[in-house]
């Protein structure tokens, strides 16, 4: 493959990429899958069951 098709397909994937981080960050989609991946990752290990998804459903009723 040569470098300008290299060169055209990393510009092409990097603006729809971008596209796509803007579109969600405008939405505030992006917001809410940022503090659904805190919760996750704070939440302890053993209680990553019921009581993450409670205080999931209060976190996103809190953003609605």
């Amino acid at each position: 493959m040569s470098t300008v098709v290299m060169l055209m397909i990393f510009g092409w994937s990097t603006t729809l990429g971008m596209i796509g981080f803007c579109a969600l960050n405008e939405s505030g989609k992006l917001l809410r899958i940022r503090r659904q991946i805190a919760l996750w990752l704070y939440s302890p290990t053993a209680s990553r069951g019921h009581k993450f998804e409670k205080s999931l459903t209060s976190e996103l009723a809190e953003i609605s």
